[in-house]
């Protein structure tokens, strides 16, 4: 129904062809004449075909279903899960980008199928979008909006910085030690997870101390998000997963279960990871040598294990500040954010 319900809305802002009260809603004004056609064939259009690919919307969902466990009817909120969803394809473009991927829910990605330049503009105008649809609702109290613009804000440069680490050790594979692997999840994936709950919190006025608690288990459930979609890489295929084999090698990526084998491998092997690491290397032997080194450490295993540990100790924290006699909401809210952990793709 939620799912549903976010298609449906986001069709409403992205519909197959924008007309001009479509685009004023986003600019505001025409004070000469803009292109539609150009508008709709180099913006729109790509934003459709990347939105509508589909995706689990697990952070619009989350937002939707925490205004729900408050008593709020999450219909009158869909603007805001819209938000949420396009902030979150944005940072998907922009990484396919940097990462020069191939495909992404099993297409080709932007980049390969409208060039870079209209891919690097749509990239960053989906970020931009979000400011608009926030500033044109209506809140409670000005306070109340200004407070979800600067959540949106401090989110999201979140989400950058833990992204900087990211490509540093992408360019740079070394060992690095646990929590650096956790700060730059917190930022990187814990960034939106944050904001989704972050902003269910204050539009359902709850106070300081309420925020603080769903803000911690919200980058709790998306560090574990990651280092469950980490380890996954090395147990599906392409078909399963999505992604192209080994593609984490590929990137040269520095995961939780590689920075574990990294640390269970002898000295020999540890260097021979890392140096296909640097590679970038697209040569299947290599990619293969080097994920069954990971694969066959027991990297995966103790990854998904420290995954589910962290889910479960936070939901031991959080639990104590759950309305307690909305028995269907309540048990909705852990479904959700423990099948983001509990999953198998």
């Amino acid at each position: 129904m939620l799912l549903k319900e976010i298609e449906k809305k986001l069709e409403e802002y992205f519909p197959k062809e924008w007309s001009r009260g479509n685009i004023l809603f986003w600019i505001g004004d025409e004070k000469f004449s803009f292109d539609l056609v150009a508008l709709n064939k180099n913006l729109n259009k790509p934003i459709r075909d990347f939105v509508f690919r589909g995706g689990k919307r697990w952070r619009p969902t989350l937002f939707l279903t925490t205004l729900e466990l408050f008593g709020f009817d999450w219909k009158k909120y869909l603007d805001v899960a819209v938000a949420l969803e396009l902030a979150h394809n944005g940072t998907l473009m922009i990484d396919d980008l940097e990462d020069d991927a191939e495909l992404r829910r099993g297409k080709p990605v932007a980049h390969k199928i409208f060039g870079v330049d209209v891919a690097v503009n749509t990239g960053v105008t989906i970020h931009f979008l979000p400011l608009q649809i926030l500033q044109k609702r209506k809140y409670k109290s000005e306070k109340q909006k200004l407070k979800i613009l600067q959540i949106y804000s401090e989110e999201m440069v979140n989400v950058y910085f833990g992204q900087t680490l990211d490509i540093f050790w992408h360019n740079n594979p070394k060992s690095i030690i646990n929590d650096q692997y956790l700060e730059m999840c917190r930022l990187k994936t814990g960034g939106l997870v944050r904001m989704a709950v972050r902003m269910a919190c204050t539009l359902a006025d709850k106070s300081e101390e309420i925020e603080k608690s769903f803000q911690k288990f919200a980058e709790s459930v998306g560090i574990a998000f990651q280092i469950k979609d980490d380890a996954l890489e090395f147990t599906s295929d392409e078909k399963t997963f999505g992604k192209s084999f080994g593609n984490d090698i590929s990137e040269g990526k520095i995961s939780l279960p590689v920075i574990f084998a990294l640390k269970n491998i002898d000295e020999e092997s540890k260097k021979e990871l890392l140096r296909i690491l640097k590679l970038h290397t697209k040569d299947k032997d290599l990619v293969k040598k080097a994920f069954n080194a990971v694969k066959n450490s027991g990297a995966v295993e103790k990854s998904i294990e420290y995954a589910d540990k962290l889910i479960d100790e936070a939901w031991s924290k959080i639990i104590s500040k759950l309305p307690k006699k909305k028995f269907k909401e309540l048990d909705d809210f852990k479904k959700m954010t423990y099948s983001l952990v509990k999953r198998e793709k």
